[in-house]
């Protein structure tokens, strides 16, 4: 009836092979579509115990800033101060007075500019009430312009 051919061992494997790769690759296809269309479970971790409640910690405020500290002076003294810081800038500058502008090397005139900036804002403290700092300010004058008056030139 039909004529019979023989097929090789070879092209026999090859033909079912082609057809069970084929299949294999269907399988391992719907295999991973499948499992990439599946959702991962979320996992929920059950709360803790609930123990003491403790009361939550007390909210930090922001520091506040500290006092500003300034001399108040009532009338009993005020004008022996007033007197006190008056002197004192006199005295510094009946010494600055005596300094010889010219003669005065750069380290030296830089000073000078230093003693002249603390009269100045002693001064300008007098004017403001602030006795105190008007005398410090006067004092620390005197004494870098009795230092540069002794100074050699």
């Amino acid at each position: 009836m039909f004529p019979q051919r023989e097929i090789s061992w070879g092209e026999a494997e090859t033909s079912g092979s082609r057809l069970v790769k084929r299949s294999l690759w269907y399988f391992i296809l719907l295999l991973v579509i499948a499992v990439g269309c599946a959702k991962p479970k979320t996992v929920v971790a059950p709360p803790p115990p609930a123990a003491e409640s403790t009361p939550p910690p007390p909210e930090k405020k922001a520091p506040s800033p500290p006092p500003v500290l300034s001399p108040q002076v009532g009338t009993e003294g005020g004008s022996s101060k007033r007197w006190d810081a008056e002197a004192k800038i006199q005295g510094a500058e009946k010494i600055v007075k005596q300094i010889d502008q010219e003669t005065l090397a750069a380290e030296q005139q830089e000073m000078f500019s230093t003693i002249q900036s603390f009269l100045s804002k002693a001064r300008e403290a007098l004017s403001l009430g602030d006795f105190l700092r008007a005398f410090n300010l006067a004092e620390k004058a005197q004494i870098l312009a009795e230092g540069l008056l002794s100074t050699p030139r």
